[in-house]
Order: structure tokens, then sequence, then C-alpha cells
């Protein structure tokens, strides 16, 4: 399955079916786990202690967007193919 893009629409590379669509869940996954780790060991600066449910809220909306783009992209590819 693509996984890159040029920007004339070509495909640039591929890759097997199960890394094109884990990438970005286990990507995001990795993303919230950084996040939510430094939430808990780093002290925030004066004014930011409320910010942590909107900053992962923001990451797993994005990650989400982005394999919904992905995914759509990959069906673009798919009927052109055909």
């Amino acid at each position: 399955m693509p996984m890159q893009w040029t920007l004339t629409g070509a495909v640039s590379w591929h890759a097997p079916r199960a890394v094109a669509l884990a990438f970005t869940p286990v990507l995001g996954t990795m993303l919230i786990l950084a996040v939510g780790a430094m939430a808990l060991w780093v002290p925030p600066r004066a004014g930011q202690e409320g910010l942590v449910i909107p900053v992962l809220l923001a990451i797993a909306a994005g990650m989400v967007a982005i394999h919904a783009l992905h995914i759509w992209m990959i069906g673009r590819w798919a009927k052109a193919r055909h």
C-alpha cells in the first residue's frame, strides 16, 4: 500500500498492508504516551496546569484526521489503478 506521495500525486514508496494501516495509530499512541509521561514528570509552567487534557485531545484528533486522510488517499490510489 502507498505510504508517501509526491507533490504531483505519484506514489513514491509502498509498505506492506499491516505497516501502512498501523503506522499512524502506533505513532499517535507513542505521542500520547510521551505527552502523558511528560505531564507526570515535568512540572508545568505557570498558567499551563490545565492544558494536559486539551493537548492530548488535540493530538488524538490530529492523528485520527491524518489517518483518515491516509486511508482516503489509498482509496483514490486504488480506484485509479482499476
